[in-house]
């Protein structure tokens, strides 16, 4: 079957946040080939399918109480411009990504950024801009520019340290966040 398109993560197969199952999604009764494979801040379903994502209902049915909605990434840091709408559908519409810390969501434009995935020092090679804010961030953090960029030499797609690529839907930025355990 064929999973849902999502704005903000367009391949949640390539990202490992979908992966083939033959089983039932929990809230549905359906079994659609995929379930969903990353974090989920709420109540907990072993199978819940990309299409339960995609329309809301998963994020309606995993929310505890009236205090807590369901989320399947956080809603930290999101710029002041980025409308409730935008953070609502990243947050509750759109599946998450697994990292070694909680994951976040990136911004850019004043809107939600497309998750491209886990990427290493290689990848971050391929797109400096990406690079550029992880070293930003770093020397944020009062980290020399030596032990920023042997610390971005050490970054791997499977391993730690761990960037995540995003990707600006408006003006095609390549934007990076980054993990270690």
């Amino acid at each position: 079957m064929t999973l849902p398109w999502f704005r903000y993560h367009p391949d949640p197969v390539a990202t490992g946040s979908a992966v083939p199952t033959d089983e039932a999604c929990v809230l549905c009764g359906v079994s659609r080939g995929w379930r969903y494979a990353g974090p989920i801040y709420g109540r907990q379903a072993d199978v819940v399918c990309p299409q339960c994502i995609a329309s809301g209902d998963a994020a309606r049915a995993l929310t505890v109480g009236a205090d807590f909605s369901c989320m399947f990434t956080d809603a930290a840091d999101v710029p002041p411009g980025v409308p409730f709408a935008v953070v609502e559908e990243v947050t509750q519409r759109t599946p998450g990504f697994d990292s070694w810390q909680q994951p976040s969501w990136l911004y850019h434009c004043d809107d939600g950024a497309a998750f491209l995935g886990a990427a290493g020092y290689e990848d971050l090679r391929a797109h400096p801009d990406a690079m550029e804010m992880i070293r930003d961030d770093l020397r944020q953090l009062g980290w020399p520019v030596d032990q920023a960029d042997a610390m971005l030499r050490q970054m791997d797609r499977t391993g730690e340290p761990t960037a995540y690529l995003f990707c600006c839907l408006h003006c095609g930025a390549h934007l990076a966040s980054w993990d270690i355990g």
